[in-house]
């Protein structure tokens, strides 16, 4: 148990739900920083649930908010009457003006007031507090919710040190590719009228974590394809906006079934709620290009890339990592092309390269994976404008070398 001085000072800034959120940050910073992983390996809550119970803007449930204190070795008595006081505060709060978010400034004092712990409290996103549009899981050109860290222009990043050395063996290989065409990423999106199945994976339950299929059905028409060897992931999209992420699906008998996988939201997070299907803890859609982006000509939203020399470290937004080794990357990292790179007058560009470079120029990208080399995804049978019938579209016209450049960010305020 963390001893009292451990614990976060009182703090009068921001609304109840906003101290209790930085007082859970502070705490899981003292205990030496868990991942939710490891912190979900002590409860019986989801990584997903205790990442937004830090994120601030909503008062998470005493359930999932004494799972987060018990993870990070905290007092659950003294933590219940916390969240008692803050739900105290909230129910009397007034209402906000009209037209402006402008959140009441209660002073508190004592223990019932949070705030960071002094330097080294970890930052964690509060992404996901409000719902995309109904369209979300219908081919909208952007998947989760408007304030998620893709969904969000990212104009100061913080530069990392070795930048060029990193850019530079990030191009090593040679080759930047676009996985399009048969070699994207297979997506359905099922209707009202899919049928549906119960889903339990056929291996890793308990040596990976709890069922992450559990009370979520897997929607599945007789007429799609399980994915072929080589693209082990078939993502279906419910029409609650679910997204059931799939390893390793078969179908047999009309059934369908994966080897492991995971849940994620389209209308809030872009990380997983439960089980896993990137290292990083982040959905497989976050990043993706669609179909509907090719045909608009605009990627609005940050992309995804893997590297192979990730090492065992991870920053906003990931909240998870499943590699040791000792390159320079960590998962969360973010990319993106500099300022000074004018675009429009690149005459070399082929049509799907400009609206890449566009959108690593005004959204960046996040390193969410491991992966074998740099490159970026598309949906399954998009046709990105210039492009061939290849399934890979090089991107080799754009001046990765002389304007890429690697750093962090920071979750918005």
């Amino acid at each position: 148990m963390l001893a009292a001085s451990q614990q976060p000072p009182d703090h009068p800034a921001g609304n109840a739900a906003e101290r209790f959120a930085l007082g859970l940050r502070a705490l899981r910073s003292a205990a030496d920083g868990p991942t939710y992983r490891q912190m979900a390996a002590r409860t019986a809550q989801s990584p997903g649930a205790l990442s937004d119970a830090a994120k601030g803007g909503r008062l998470p449930s005493l359930e999932v908010a004494l799972a987060y204190v018990e993870a990070c070795g905290g007092d659950r008595a003294e933590w219940e009457q916390r969240w008692l006081a803050a739900q105290a505060e909230l129910d009397t709060a007034p209402a906000p003006t009209p037209g402006r978010r402008r959140w009441p400034i209660v002073a508190a004092a004592g223990t019932l007031a949070l705030a960071l712990v002094a330097a080294g409290a970890v930052l964690v996103s509060r992404r996901g507090q409000e719902p995309s549009p109904p369209d979300a899981a219908r081919g909208s050109s952007r998947f989760f919710a408007a304030d998620d860290a893709f969904n969000q222009r990212h104009p100061h990043p913080r530069p990392e040190p070795d930048s060029a050395r990193m850019v530079a063996g990030l191009l090593a290989p040679g080759r930047v590719e676009l996985y399009t065409g048969t070699a994207g990423s297979l997506v359905y999106r099922a209707t009202s009228g899919t049928p549906a199945y119960e889903v339990t994976p056929r291996k890793h339950v308990g040596q990976w974590g709890p069922n992450p299929f559990e009370g979520v059905d897997l929607p599945w028409d007789a007429s799609w394809k399980a994915p072929a060897a080589g693209r082990e992931w078939a993502v279906v999209i419910r029409p609650d906006g679910r997204a059931v992420e799939c390893w390793r699906a078969e179908v047999r008998d009309g059934r369908p079934s994966c080897e492991w996988g995971a849940v994620s939201d389209t209308r809030g997070s872009s990380v997983s709620v439960t089980g896993q299907e990137t290292g990083s803890g982040l959905s497989r859609l976050a990043g993706m290009i669609t179909r509907e982006e090719w045909k608009a000509g605009r990627i609005d939203h940050a992309l995804s890339f893997g590297t192979p020399d990730n090492n065992g470290r991870y920053v906003f937004p990931a909240v998870g990592r499943d590699g040791k080794g000792e390159g320079p990357w960590r998962l969360g990292q973010f990319i993106w092309l500099d300022r000074s790179y004018d675009i429009d007058a690149e005459t070399s560009l082929k049509p799907y390269e400009r609206m890449v470079a566009k959108a690593l120029q005004e959204y960046g990208a996040f390193n969410v994976k491991n992966a074998g080399e740099f490159s970026f995804t598309s949906e399954y049978g998009s046709r990105p404008p210039g492009s061939g019938d290849e399934g890979y579209a090089p991107l080799g016209h754009i001046e990765f070398a002389k304007y890429l450049r690697v750093g962090t960010v920071e979750p918005a305020p």
